[in-house]
């Protein structure tokens, strides 16, 4: 059934994209906690929250439980 293929394809991109997402706010959150207050501090803060957004986002698209130490 081809709705059924695509639909397994969209939850298996999602669940790439919510893998991917995850890594990249590890990776920033680090960033962040080394840097002093300042532009660049605000700049990931807010990076951080969009990407946290969109992994909600993809997470629940793809039917993956959000797992995640967000402030």
């Amino acid at each position: 059934m081809p709705g059924l293929t695509i639909a397994a394809e969209l939850r298996k991109a999602c669940r790439i994209h919510a893998r991917l997402l995850d890594a990249f706010i590890d990776m920033t959150e680090k960033e962040l906690h080394q840097l002093p207050p300042g532009f660049a501090e605000e700049s990931l803060r807010e990076a951080l929250e969009e990407m946290r957004c969109a992994r909600k986002q993809y997470g629940s698209m793809a039917g993956v439980v959000v797992v995640s130490n967000a402030a």
